[in-house]
């Protein structure tokens, strides 16, 4: 019953796409071949070219296909009946989705549910579609909706609570953070996908360092992140002719420059890079890097921020974290707010993500948010002690100390050596009258609060050993 909304709407993607499939694989399939082939040094070639042909045969077929449902729908729908009418316009605002032509998906959607508002598949859709159009409020419409149809999705619950962070608490709400509570005090026996249907063609979190292809392909690849894939493609081709060496030359120097520790000589190179190519978000990257261990919080923000302005092709959510950690840092939540929010809504899945962006809801004092994010955490990582912790411990600060035992109790079996969760929980058995259970779990909590400064003892006596032992003895 948790998934049934993601999927359902997730089988009507999978309806037109029978035809639409393989055009659609075979462009995404180039796109990736592209994002390659302009990563490597010198003049774009051969490679960039068969790419960028590739993607546009595919996106012919993919319209083609597009325009055989079209055809097929459009005709069926004035004389079908309402249940099926319901679905055809379902169906083909889902082939609008997948195509990316998000304005002509909402009429069909918008149609769709006003024929049977219980249509939790499209109303769901509906969301997802004014979510990444910035249209909050419209978004917590939809999701509300497709929460009535599905009661008991996590998913539904957890995506319209974020669509309606800025609006007045309503009964709404309140049942959708219940069943966020539900399903992670019954902890989840497997990660729930808190996403739906993805709506980008590449999966952001499927790098482990940001992508950023050359600064002469960075427009081009931003339009194919619209879902503008002709005008992408022209920009694309018109980058193709344009001569790259040179940013990659300067960069492979500056990563030379760094792994021989010439970091001065490396961070003035990247510094003329971006003044030469200011969309290398791979120059900014870099400099950003490099600013922040030379400790210039200061500069590797302002890289930080310049790299992510130029959309990065995958990874972006990383760029969003280190931003997000330095304006945290700072003490300027409202903007670390902002970062981790963004990289929550790219990384849906990780649950590091929810749980800093429910550290920076605390520390502002939006508890319900926080408890929000902790529970997503939850339900991304049922194995993660800490996000269990976390949810208890802003439980108990919401005053309901029953719940805050049940998910601390979870936090202590995944990890017992976890001690702020066991300080919680006995402070939590102690409010609920429980006192032994309490006594054993802050007994346990001192046990490993010794345990730890014993090992900082240790680790500082060694190290005050190792400074010793390194500086030469005066000769007498």
């Amino acid at each position: 019953m948790f998934r049934s909304v993601a999927l359902a709407v997730c089988c009507l993607l999978c309806l037109p796409s029978r035809s639409a499939a393989q055009p659609k694989d075979d462009f995404v399939r180039a796109l990736i071949d592209l994002s390659q082939a302009v990563d490597g040094a010198g003049q774009p070639g051969p490679g960039v070219r068969a790419s960028l042909d590739a993607m546009a045969k595919g996106l012919a077929e993919w319209d083609a296909a597009v325009a055989r449902v079209e055809a097929g729908f459009k005709g069926a729908i004035t004389g079908a009946a309402p249940a099926q009418a319901v679905r055809m316009h379902a169906t083909l605002g889902a082939t609008y989705v997948d195509r990316g032509r998000l304005t002509e998906a909402l009429v069909q959607l918008d149609r769709a549910a006003t024929l049977d508002p219980s249509f939790a598949p499209a109303q769901f859709l509906r969301g997802l579609v004014h979510a990444r159009l910035n249209q909050s409020a419209a978004a917590a419409t939809a999701f509300a909706a497709a929460r009535r149809g599905d009661p008991e999705s996590p998913t539904a619950a957890y995506l319209y609570l974020r669509a309606a962070r800025a609006l007045a608490a309503t009964p709404d709400r309140a049942a959708s953070l219940d069943v966020l509570l539900k399903a992670a005090i019954a902890g989840p026996p497997a990660p729930v996908d808190l996403a739906g249907p993805p709506l980008d063609l590449l999966d952001d979190a499927s790098v482990e360092a940001p992508l950023f292809v050359p600064a002469a392909f960075t427009a081009g690849f931003r339009l194919v992140a619209d879902g503008k894939y002709a005008e992408a493609l022209a920009s694309l081709r018109a980058a193709a002719s344009a001569d790259s060496t040179d940013e990659h030359a300067r960069i492979a120097k500056a990563d030379a420059l760094v792994a021989s520790r010439q970091y001065e000589a490396a961070h003035g190179v990247l510094t003329d890079t971006v003044r030469r190519y200011p969309a290398s978000g791979q120059a900014y990257w870099r400099l950003a890097r490099l600013s922040e261990d030379g400790a210039d919080p200061a500069a590797a923000l302002k890289a930080y921020e310049d790299a992510a302005r130029q959309s990065p092709i995958a990874g972006a959510s990383l760029v969003y974290a280190a931003i997000g950690r330095l304006q945290h840092a700072a003490l300027r939540l409202d903007a670390a707010a902002k970062a981790y929010e963004r990289r929550a809504l790219l990384a849906p899945r990780s649950a590091l993500a929810h749980l800093d962006l429910a550290s920076v809801y605390q520390a502002q004092d939006r508890l319900d948010d926080a408890l929000v994010e902790a529970l997503a955490a939850v339900c991304a990582d049922p194995a993660n002690a800490s996000a269990f912790a976390a949810a208890g411990q802003l439980r108990a600060d919401g005053g309901d100390d029953t719940g805050a035992v049940a998910l601390l109790r979870h936090a202590v079996r995944l990890d017992a050596n976890l001690g702020p969760a066991r300080y919680a929980l006995g402070r939590a058995l102690l409010r609920t009258g429980r006192g032994d259970e309490a006594r054993e779990q802050l007994a346990a909590f001192e046990r490993i609060q010794k345990r730890e400064m014993d090992a900082q003892r240790q680790r500082f006596e060694e190290n005050s050993r190792a400074l010793e032992s390194a500086v030469p003895k005066e000769s007498k």
